[in-house]
Parts: C-alpha cells; sequence; structure tokens
C-alpha cells in the first residue's frame, strides 16, 4: 500500500510580517485540498516570528471550513502546555466540524525548554504532564463524566460539551521508550519528525512492535521535500532553506546533536522526479509508512505552489500501482 501524501504548514515567515504568513499559508491549504492531497497537518510553535503558529486550533478550525475531502491534523498539539478542558473542545469541535476529518497528533514540546518555561511548565515536566494531560483529553471525549485527581491537573464530575460522535484517532510525536509503549498499548499512531533518522525509526518501531507485535503504529513520517525534473535544480532550492532552517532550530532547541544541513538534505524527498519516488518506496517498504508529511523546502508563495504540485502530478504517478 502506497502512503498517503500530507502537506505539513509550518506557516514559513520568511519577511517577518505575521499576517502576510498566516494569509499566504491557508491560501496554500485551499490550493492542497485541490490538488487533492490526502492529508494537510498544522505544526504548532509558539513565541517564534519565523513560524507564528502558536493558535494551531483556529488555524484547524479556517481548514474544516475550506477543505471537503483532505484529512486535518495537528502535527503537533502540545497539551502538557494547555488546559486540557479546552483542548478536549477544541479537538471535539473540529472533529465535529470536519465531520469526523481530524487527525489528533501530539507532542510533548520539551525540546525547546524556552517555549515550555513561558507557558509555565518546568522542561522536565513537559513529557509526563503531557501524557497525563492527553491521557485526561481522551476521557472528557469519551466518557460522559470525568472525575480526576493527578499530579498536574484535577476536574471533579467535569461533562464535555460538544463532544464527537465517534473515536477521534490519536498520534503520539516521541522518541521516548515509556511513551512509544505507551502508544502501543493504546492503539495510538506514531509521528515522526522530519529529522529524524532511518536509524532512529528502526529503534521507535521495534519498541512498538515489541509491546505489541499485532499492532499497527500508522507511521506517519515528515519529510522535508523538493521535486523537480532534475536534481541540481531542486538541490539548489532546497539547500538554502534547510541551511536557514537548520540555523534557526539550533539556536531555540535544548542540547543533542546540532542539526547539519547536509544530512538532513540526505534525509529529504529532494531530487529529480524518479529520485524521489525511489526515495518514497525504498522508506515505504523499510518502515511501512502510513502517511507522508512533506515539508516544501521553499518560503515563496509559488515556488510551494510548484512544490506541492510535483508530488500530487509527478511522484505519486510513479509509485507502484496498490
Amino acid at each position: 500500500m502506497n502512503p498517503r501524501f500530507g502537506y505539513l504548514c509550518l506557516f514559513d515567515n520568511p519577511t517577518l510580517e505575521s499576517g502576510r504568513a498566516l494569509t499566504r499559508q491557508l491560501i496554500l491549504v485551499r490550493e492542497a485540498e485541490r490538488m487533492r492531497f490526502d492529508d494537510i497537518w498544522f505544526a504548532e510553535h509558539h513565541f517564534d516570528d519565523h513560524f507564528p503558529s502558536g493558535a494551531c486550533s483556529v488555524m484547524l478550525g479556517y481548514a474544516a471550513g475550506v477543505t471537503m475531502r483532505a484529512r486535518i491534523g495537528s502535527a503537533s498539539f502540545l497539551p502538557g502546555l494547555r488546559d486540557p478542558a479546552q483542548l478536549a473542545e477544541d479537538v471535539a469541535s473540529i472533529d465535529l466540524l470536519t465531520k469526523g476529518r481530524f487527525n489528533f497528533g501530539v507532542a510533548s514540546g520539551a525540546e525547546y525548554p524556552l517555549q515550555t518555561v513561558k507557558f509555565g511548565v518546568a522542561p522536565e515536566e513537559a513529557a509526563e504532564r503531557g501524557l497525563e494531560a492527553l491521557a485526561l483529553v481522551e476521557r472528557l471525549l469519551e466518557e460522559s463524566e470525568v472525575t480526576h485527581q493527578g499530579k498536574y491537573f484535577n476536574v471533579e464530575k467535569l461533562s464535555l460539551s460538544p463532544r464527537p460522535e465517534q473515536k477521534v484517532p490519536t498520534w503520539i510525536a516521541t522518541t521516548q521508550e515509556s511513551a512509544i509503549r505507551l502508544a502501543a498499548r493504546k492503539g495510538y499512531g506514531l509521528m515522526a519528525s522530519a529529522t529524524c533518522t532511518n536509524e532512529e525509526l528502526h529503534r521507535i518501531l521495534g519498541v512498538y512492535k515489541d509491546e505489541a507485535p499485532e499492532g499497527d503504529p500508522r507511521l506517519v513520517l515528515a519529510r522535508f521535500g523538493f521535486a523537480t525534473q532534475g536534481r541540481d535544480e531542486a538541490v539548489s532550492i532546497a539547500t538554502p532553506y534547510l541551511e536557514d532552517y537548520c540555523a534557526h532550530v539550533n539556536a531555540r532547541r535544548a542540547g543533542g546533536e546540532a542539526l547539519d544541513p547536509q544530512a538532513l538534505l540526505s534525509m529529504s524527498l529532494v531530487g529529480g522526479y524518479n529520485e524521489v519516488a525511489d526515495h518514497v518506496n525504498r522508506l515505504n517498504e523499510e518502515f511501512g509508512v502510513h502517511g507522508l508529511a512533506i515539508i516544501p523546502t521553499s518560503a515563496q508563495f509559488d515556488t510551494v505552489k510548484r512544490c506541492l504540485a510535483a508530488f500530487v502530478d509527478e511522484i505519486r504517478l510513479r509509485l507502484p500501482v496498490d
């Protein structure tokens, strides 16, 4: 089975004009729907002029109104930084507005400590707090009345309104073994970032399968991408974007190995049409990818449109017939 094609919206803001960046991104969402992308994903970033997408629920609500077919997803909500009751209301409302087309993706946000601290959350508590929030959100979505006395959150006889009419599918973006095992036990899908290496993917999927041998991780894999007729043009467009991206992320994240633009380029879906299609096939054969979340390696409106069109008009047509 070929992977679903998704568009992951980062809300690039190269001119530091947030209003313009938001408007252009949401126009591109309509374009992606018209091009028949299977999924449209929205990233959540806070306090970052380069990616002004903190109000992720607002963007998802807008997308619900301008799409009819594509599934709409969060990649990812940060429940540890939110009030779980408010987040549950947002999830339920978005799912109802999309008539069941919402994908609920979550992450801890712990790798960006300046972000968590500004929400009053200690970075070392972000992951645990996020999992407790997720568990509470899930109960609020599914149970008629919820009482919860936890380490971080407390509610008493709380009944959510509205509630979704069906179980909302959930994904977790994590590399922590305990969270991966929880996802396997609960039947959540896994999300992997565009910087996640193949070696790390093997480890993550191995832990999931060890915990739930018959489980389906429904892996959603983010990858930077740009495809053209020839490799040289694609690389010339992608390289400066990846250099800027790595410099920005390295300045904001906590510790760990710094991102290298050339290493990231080698992982990305960048090159000629046949080369990129072969790369997609290899990823699918090796990891059983449920969905690709493609991040165009350009912040320019027309170039992003060109990138999106290439993936549906050229790359998807070069994949094996299901």
